[in-house]
C-alpha cells in the first residue's frame, strides 16, 4: 500500500497538544502538517507543529491513543456502555478483557469532562435545578450523583460524584456559576446544606457596624447578593413512598420577586423541581 500526502485541508481539525506552544488547542489555524505514517499497516498519520517542532499522532488525546484495539471494537464497546450493558456483558460481547472495559471507561469519562469544561462556557441559562441521587456504581461502591440541570432545555450543566456533603454541593454550585452568563434562578430540594453551599460560592461579605465602643466587633458573615433568587421544594412521603404533601419556600429573593422572575424568564408560575425529578 503506497500512501500519498493528503490535502492540507484534512489537518485543519487538529491542533498542537503541546501546552507550551502558542498554537496549543487552537484548531483550524493551518499550522499542522503531515510528517509520516505509523502503525502496523501504515494507516495512522504522524503530524508535526512547525511552531514548536512537536510531533504527535493523529490519535493523541483520543480513546485510540496508544491502543492496539481495532476502531470498530472501541466504537462497539462505547455503544454497549451507552445503552446500559453491564461491564461483564460488554467485555464478552466485544471480546476484550474486563480491565480493558474499565480502562476505557476512565478514559472516556476524563475526555468527556475536559470537553465539557472547554465547550460549556457563558451559557445563557434562566433557571437551574440541582439535586442529589443515591447511586451504586459497582459492587460495594456507593456514591451520590450531584446534578445541575438547566430548566426548559434539559441541558446538563455539571455532574459530579461524591459524598453528600456541603463541600461537594459547593463544588457543584461553583461549576454552575462558572459556566453561565448571568446568575440564574436556583431550585433544589430541602437539603439544609444547599443554601450554605450556594452562599459559599456567590455570597457577599457583610460587616455589621459596632453600636458602641465597649462591645466586641461583630464577625463578618456571608449574605445573599441582591440578584440571587433561590427556593427549595420539600416533598413529604408516607410509608409506601407516595407524596402526601409538597411545601415550597423562597430562601433568597422574596416570594413576590421570585414569582415575578419566574414569569419574566418564562419558567412557569409554580416553584417545582419536576425537570430534575423526571431526569
Amino acid at each position: 500500500m503506497i500512501q500519498t500526502t493528503p490535502a492540507p485541508d484534512r489537518y485543519t481539525r487538529f491542533s498542537c497538544p503541546n501546552p507550551r506552544c502558542g498554537w496549543c488547542n487552537q484548531p483550524g489555524e493551518g499550522n499542522i502538517t503531515q510528517r509520516s505514517w505509523t502503525g502496523t499497516h501504515k494507516h495512522i498519520d504522524r503530524l508535526r507543529c512547525p511552531a514548536c517542532d512537536q510531533e504527535f499522532s493523529e490519535r493523541a488525546g483520543t480513546l485510540m491513543a496508544r491502543s492496539k484495539l481495532p476502531e470498530d471494537t472501541v466504537v462497539r464497546l462505547l455503544k454497549c456502555q451507552r445503552w446500559g450493558v453491564c461491564d461483564e456483558g460488554t467485555a464478552e460481547s466485544c471480546g476484550v478483557a474486563l480491565k480493558t472495559v474499565h480502562r476505557l471507561q476512565q478514559m472516556a469519562a476524563h475526555r468527556a469532562t475536559l470537553h465539557h469544561g472547554q465547550g460549556v462556557q457563558a451559557v445563557d441559562v434562566q433557571g437551574v435545578q440541582m439535586d442529589e441521587a443515591h447511586s451504586k456504581r459497582r459492587p460495594k461502591q456507593v456514591a451520590w450523583v450531584h446534578t445541575a440541570l438547566a430548566m426548559g432545555s434539559w441541558f446538563l450543566l455539571w455532574v459530579d460524584f461524591g459524598p453528600r456533603t456541603q463541600e461537594v454541593a459547593a463544588t457543584l454550585s461553583a461549576q454552575v456559576v462558572a459556566r453561565v452568563r448571568t446568575l440564574p434562578l436556583f431550585l433544589t430540594d430541602g437539603w439544609k446544606a444547599s443554601p450554605a453551599a450556594l452562599l459559599q460560592v456567590v455570597g457577599v461579605v457583610y460587616r455589621r457596624r459596632r453600636r458602641g465602643k465597649v462591645e466586641r466587633k461583630p464577625k463578618p458573615r456571608l449574605v445573599a447578593p441582591q440578584d440571587l433568587c433561590y427556593a427549595h421544594v420539600v416533598k413529604v412521603r408516607d410509608k409506601t413512598g407516595q407524596v402526601v404533601e409538597v411545601s415550597r419556600r423562597v430562601v433568597f429573593g422574596g416570594p413576590r420577586r421570585f414569582r415575578k422572575q419566574l414569569r419574566r424568564r418564562q419558567l412557569g408560575e409554580t416553584i417545582q423541581t419536576a425537570f430534575m425529578e423526571r431526569w
